[in-house]
């Protein structure tokens, strides 16, 4: 009995940390030279049968607010579920950055005839628009550069969407639900994940509907 106290609990976990950390860093390496071999042709007709399964789902259905993404070159073009949404009399709002906090806020647009301005990295934001209540978003859909069938996600490693998914405020009501999205390849058997990172709840890709929730559920029962 030497009276220290014991770390080595503490010294496992950070060790864990770094593995996933380096886990995600390659795994983000490795998804990059993916989808720069990927043909802007074979892009667009995948993202298109994304935005079909999306569309198909019932909380896509059922919502009245959507939030959907700018995309940029390498993510799902989410654009016709956007356009779904305007001729269904939904609510449309898209991430606006704010880079120094590493917070994203959701802003309503009216269309795409909206004013936008390029940020880093490509991204598209609304220039104008207030912020919408988080609580009043009913449906997110979200772009990461791989997924797994239990619904964990390595995005750009920038933590905007982690730290909008963890807001209790986004679950308050009880309303919401997270859909990942992506090409069928970025479906990975195991993604590392560190205690930060948010799930999602289904992951849609250009060949099936993986329901995270569902095989929870029956993994409990």
């Amino acid at each position: 009995m030497t009276g220290e106290p014991d770390t080595s609990g503490l010294t496992d976990g950070a060790d864990r940390n770094e593995a996933a950390r380096q886990g995600k860093s390659a795994l983000r390496d490795a998804m990059r030279e993916m989808l720069r071999d990927l043909v802007p042709q074979e892009a667009a007709a995948m993202s298109a049968a994304v935005c079909r399964r999306v569309s198909a789902m019932e909380c896509f259905v059922a919502a009245q607010t959507v939030l959907v993404y700018m995309p940029i070159p390498g993510e799902v073009d989410v654009c016709p579920l956007a356009l779904r949404s305007f001729q269904a009399g939904k609510s449309v709002c898209v991430p606006r950055m704010d880079w120094k906090s590493r917070r994203m806020h959701a802003v309503e647009i009216r269309g795409f005839d909206d004013q936008f301005e390029q940020q880093r990295h490509g991204v598209r934001e609304p220039i104008g628009g207030a912020p919408l209540p988080v609580g009043e978003i009913d449906l997110v859909i979200v772009p990461g550069l791989a997924f797994d069938p239990e619904g964990n996600r390595v995005g750009r490693g920038a933590g905007f969407y982690d730290r909008f998914l963890s807001d209790p405020g986004l679950r308050r009501a009880g309303r919401v639900t997270v859909v990942g999205v992506g090409f069928d390849f970025q479906v990975v058997d195991r993604v590392p994940t560190e205690p930060h990172d948010a799930k999602v709840e289904a992951v849609a890709t250009d060949r099936r509907l993986i329901s995270v929730w569902a095989s929870r559920n029956s993994a409990r029962g």
